[in-house]
């Protein structure tokens, strides 16, 4: 009779697997609003990665993967940027990560997160952007129509669950 086992690191692969949770994006229509995440263009290739979450509030007590740019994502597949759909009239806590990728052997980067909220009208089109230049770590979403921030647009400060590193990365000169 064959008898099959998994090894320790295929069970901790897995059980890591099962800790990020996904964002369930609404249907298309007319109900719900399409954000654009641009890929910040002067992130190193190497070491860097980029996420975006969705958050049920200001403390970041339930977080959902949206987008994520890993660090050779422009180099290889071209991406630079990714949609998706948020409901329309519902206020959005939307967490823009950057991170120090420790599989590339480069540091370049330290940690850069932002929390950012708005509500997004129905029909509506935005664009989210995060920069982390010269020291500076900031994120700011418009409205395609307008090119304005939305009127209740508002960067909010983080909580301590807000800057949990996400699984896969690294702070870099930060001890969290």
């Amino acid at each position: 009779m064959f008898k099959r086992t998994l090894s320790p690191l295929i069970l901790l692969s897995l059980a890591l697997a099962g800790c990020e949770t996904i964002y369930a994006q609404p249907p298309a229509g007319p109900t719900v609003a399409v954000v654009t995440l641009d890929r910040d263009p002067h992130l190193g290739t190497f070491g860097t990665g980029q996420l975006l979450s969705w958050s049920a509030d200001a403390a970041c007590s339930n977080v959902m993967k949206i987008a994520a740019f890993d660090p050779m994502s422009r180099i290889l597949g071209g991406v630079t940027d990714a949609e998706f759909r948020l409901p329309g009239g519902e206020t959005a806590h939307l967490l823009a990560d950057i991170y120090g990728d420790p599989r590339s052997g480069f540091q370049v980067v330290t940690a850069c997160t932002n929390l950012v909220r708005f509500t997004p009208a129905a029909g509506g089109r935005y664009r989210i952007i995060q920069r982390f230049n010269d020291g500076r770590c900031e994120a700011a979403v418009t409205d395609t129509a307008t090119g304005e921030p939305p009127d209740d647009f508002t960067v909010m400060g983080l909580s301590p669950e807000c800057i949990k590193t996400p699984p896969g990365y690294q702070r870099v000169g930060d001890d969290r």
